[in-house]
């Protein structure tokens, strides 16, 4: 079981960032480099926004039913907050955010925001336990640098955009 989730965690991953590719090449009229990725949820490409957020909701499901029946066994820690965040991405889409000004306006620009930061934090904090629990079995020594400052890189690139 852990083989099967771990390739379905893998190809939904590989699917949602095929789908913010192709949403960074669309004439969406957003910058990449300076607007949320949210604001592909609002507009004429938003099935590719809805695509991206279910197939990393599917992503985060798969991925923690995976750790959760592997032996040795995996921080519940982690295997929680990939629950989480998958159900917030599952939601995401259905809360366009608000645009241009405060991202706390409306209600439904509200509780994205929201689901957002659980998203992230969920993520980061699922990351670091989770590399901090590898980093000390054998057959991960040689990426372990890596697996250090994997959440240091999320966290700043969440900080970048």
């Amino acid at each position: 079981m852990v083989e099967t989730f771990s390739i379905v965690a893998a190809i939904a991953a590989a699917a949602q960032g095929g789908a913010l590719i192709v949403l960074h090449l669309l004439p969406t009229g957003y910058d990449p480099r300076r607007g949320a990725v949210s604001d592909y949820g609002i507009g004429r490409y938003r099935g590719w926004f809805w695509a991206q957020a279910l197939a990393g909701a599917v992503a985060c499901l798969a991925l923690a039913v995976a750790l959760a029946d592997a032996k040795p066994s995996m921080p519940t820690v982690a295997i929680v907050l990939l629950v989480i965040a998958g159900l917030a991405r599952f939601l995401i889409p259905v809360f366009p955010t608000d645009q241009n000004g405060s991202r706390f306006r409306t209600v439904p620009g509200t509780i994205h925001m929201v689901l957002a930061i659980v998203i992230f934090a969920a993520i980061i904090v699922a990351a670091s336990k989770l590399g901090s629990t590898l980093e000390h079995r054998p057959a991960w020594h040689r990426v372990k640098g890596w697996l250090t400052a994997l959440p240091w890189v999320m966290i700043g690139g969440r900080l970048a955009t």
